[in-house]
């Protein structure tokens, strides 16, 4: 499996982008998160701001009332695709782009949806007890205390909301990921050397099937 792709999925304020970046650090290949909002940009002609503000929109309970659209094709192949639509579109390009130029470690935006046709993507999911998630976005992310429950539920409500709306599936289901771990439980340095276990044994698999 040399051109494997690993897509980290998580709640929010379960450390899900640390233990990407991690795990990208030790396996020696790199990591993309947020950086693919500036790449989509450059890609597609359209602002950053915009496609963060479309993200943002997606996110809503607007979104909650309208069929999914289930996106699956190249981006920009559906004429008259609002120009909404086209950020993810060619946000998912991107995605492709960078799962072709070798191993890699992507970070949510609906990574391993766009990616999950493909065997040599290793898609986790990564969660937390809410006392935990709570605690790391009062401690780690500097977010006041105030009504943290209620913010992470609500931020939890807009992850589901945008993958759903966009993919067609359930967010968080477990049978759509080839590993789901418990932060609370692992710790990041236990997530992270769970997740290398699967790449390692993965590869020995395709070892003995080549």
């Amino acid at each position: 499996m040399s051109n494997y792709v690993i897509s980290i999925s998580r709640e929010f304020g379960s450390g899900g982008r640390l233990i990407g970046k991690r795990l990208a650090a030790q396996l020696g290949i790199p990591c993309y998160d947020r950086t693919i909002i500036q790449k989509t940009a450059e890609k597609s002609g359209l602002s950053p701001d915009f496609i963060a503000r479309a993200e943002e929109r997606a996110r809503s309970r607007f979104h909650l009332s309208i069929t999914p659209i289930g996106i699956g094709t190249p981006a920009f192949a559906h004429q008259g695709v609002p120009v909404s639509h086209q950020a993810f579109f060619a946000q998912a390009d991107v995605i492709r782009e960078l799962a072709d130029e070798g191993p890699c470690v992507i970070v949510g935006r609906c990574s391993d949806y766009v990616l999950g046709d493909r065997p040599e993507c290793l898609k986790v999911f990564v969660h937390a007890d809410l006392p935990s998630r709570v605690t790391r976005c009062v401690e780690e992310y500097h977010i006041p205390s105030d009504d943290m429950e209620r913010r992470v539920i609500q931020m939890d409500r807009g992850r589901a909301n945008y993958y759903n709306y966009y993919t067609g599936h359930t967010w968080g289901d477990m049978r759509r990921y080839d590993l789901t771990l418990n932060s609370s439980t692992s710790g990041i340095a236990g997530a992270v050397e769970l997740i290398c276990a699967l790449v390692r044994s993965r590869a020995a698999v395709d070892a003995q099937q080549s």
